[in-house]
């Protein structure tokens, strides 16, 4: 909601260039110990090291694939684009300086619920979710959208060409 809110707020006027995307909200089980249970991300990135990009299905509501315009980055993506679990890295492109959510359960138990989150230091890790670090939105353009200039990267990014 929040995301969704911000789009309609700062996006809107591009909303034509835009594109519809499923983003994911693993909630398949990886492990239940006494009263916790474990996500699917938990088990891929602190137990075995095996990011995946597929979506489980998930019998949850509240998880799946969603088609939005806006959305989170899944914490097996922020693995294949270097982050580690409880590894500084400077290289990690993604690396913010500020810790910031990822679309991913780790855990819950009967206290608290745990997300993953990318870390300042480049590491993923998981916290329980009171905690106020920010969001990255992550969106996708149409595939006929142009760019007008910059190859991409983090010193020059594409300038996208508004119709």
């Amino acid at each position: 909601t929040y995301l969704e809110n911000w789009y309609s707020t700062n996006l809107s006027e591009y909303d034509n260039l835009i594109a519809n995307t499923r983003y994911c909200n693993d909630t398949s089980v990886s492990s239940v110990s006494g009263s916790s249970i474990y996500y699917g991300a938990r088990g891929r990135l602190y137990t075995n090291k095996t990011p995946q990009f597929t979506c489980p299905n998930t019998e949850k509501t509240y998880g799946g694939e969603y088609d939005l315009k806006i959305g989170l980055l899944t914490a097996d993506e922020a693995a294949f684009a270097g982050g580690k679990y409880l590894t500084s890295n400077n290289d990690y492109y993604l690396q913010k300086g500020s810790h910031y959510w990822l679309g991913a359960p780790s855990d819950f138990n009967r206290r608290n619920a745990f997300e993953f989150y990318d870390d300042y230091y480049g590491g993923l890790s998981y916290y329980y979710v009171d905690n106020f670090y920010g969001v990255v939105p992550v969106l996708n353009l149409r595939s006929d959208v142009l760019y007008s200039s910059g190859d991409g990267t983090k010193t020059s990014p594409y300038t996208v060409e508004v119709m």
